[in-house]
């Protein structure tokens, strides 16, 4: 007998995150909505949790103890190679069956009830993206930085209530700014999920990944929805961007091919005829640019140690190009010299 395909295909790519992947897992096979399937992309990851279980076993221990109608629904998918969290998504988004796509990053967790509400917003509106807001979470709450935490919760939680429709949706997130572009604490519907994706090449890409499929989400859809139901729980202390010291130049490498999404999105707006910007449009993209350039600068001022600080300059115009990054360190002293007067 043929099953029916489910309503929700949540999406978990993983890398290295094995001792907190079962509380994600959980999370999701806790939920009270009925209709879905679980996605685990393992991309390339040979990490293990604290009783030794790679991210194969940790998944087949979860899929043992969950619901018997959610057995059938859990797809484990594995990377041969590491090829970045954009490439996990797109896996996990072509793999999937489901009318909706719902990321959930491995270190982080659904709230209770979270599909319910989301699935309601996006049937009841007939929306192609549905943006919940976002509770903080700490692996180590005695360390936990208030003052970062209070700034990521306004962050995070930028969203626009109630309904976008039209060029409301992409204005809103280039140009007005009302709604942030990350991928969780959201529902997408799977078919524009995979049009966003048809621009984008094959790409190793880690650093603003979200932004990068957010954009052309937001130009495919025809409807937004935002609502005020805590529907995802972020964890605060892990992950690349988090605020470490930055001592090794792989890591900010990383954090430099930020560069590599614009680059991509100014291909893809030559390569494609459909892709219609008004001048608006395109100069609220290249303030972004600009602000992401801005960001890696002043990480490069207070996060690399000073033993790596003139090689990390160098490769940051390398992938920037020398005369922007001049540009902006020459617009970064002229604001701080304003501001000193």
């Amino acid at each position: 007998m043929k099953h029916p395909l489910p309503k929700v295909s949540v999406c978990i790519p993983v890398y290295n995150s094995e001792p907190v992947l079962r509380r994600c897992l959980d999370s999701v096979i806790n939920q009270d909505f009925q209709d879905f399937e679980i996605i685990v992309v393992n991309d390339g990851s040979a990490g293990m949790d604290e009783a030794g279980l790679t991210c194969k076993k940790i998944v087949k221990q979860a899929q043992k103890a969950c619901p018997a109608p959610l057995k059938k629904h859990i797809k484990y998918i594995e990377h041969r190679n590491n090829l970045g969290l954009l490439e996990a998504r797109r896996t996990a988004v072509q793999n999937a069956s489901g009318e909706y796509i719902c990321n959930v990053d491995s270190d982080d967790a659904l709230t209770p009830g979270a599909l319910t509400v989301l699935y309601e917003a996006a049937k009841t509106n007939d929306a192609d993206i549905v943006q919940g807001k976002t509770d903080m979470y700490s692996l180590n709450p005695s360390e936990m930085n208030e003052k970062q935490v209070q700034r990521k919760q306004k962050e995070y939680n930028k969203l626009a209530p109630g309904v976008l429709t039209g060029t409301e949706v992409f204005d809103g997130f280039i140009i007005r700014q009302n709604h942030i572009g990350l991928l969780w604490a959201k529902l997408f519907r799977r078919e524009t999920y995979l049009r966003a994706f048809s621009y984008i090449p094959f790409t190793n890409c880690v650093m603003a990944e979200d932004m990068l499929q957010y954009f052309f989400i937001a130009y495919e859809a025809k409807k937004y929805v935002g609502i005020q139901d805590i529907v995802y729980s972020y964890t605060v202390d892990t992950g690349i961007s988090s605020s470490k010291k930055i001592t090794d130049l792989s890591r900010w490498e990383q954090i430099c091919s930020t560069a590599n999404v614009f680059t991509i999105i100014f291909s893809a707006i030559k390569q494609f005829p459909q892709l219609m910007m008004s001048l608006e449009q395109m100069e609220a993209f290249r303030l972004q640019s600009r602000s992401y350039l801005v960001s890696n600068l002043q990480q490069l001022k207070s996060a690399v140690v000073p033993e790596i600080q003139e090689e990390a300059r160098n490769l940051l115009c390398e992938y920037w190009g020398e005369d922007f990054v001049q540009m902006m360190e020459k617009a970064i002293e002229n604001e701080e010299q304003n501001r000193a007067d």
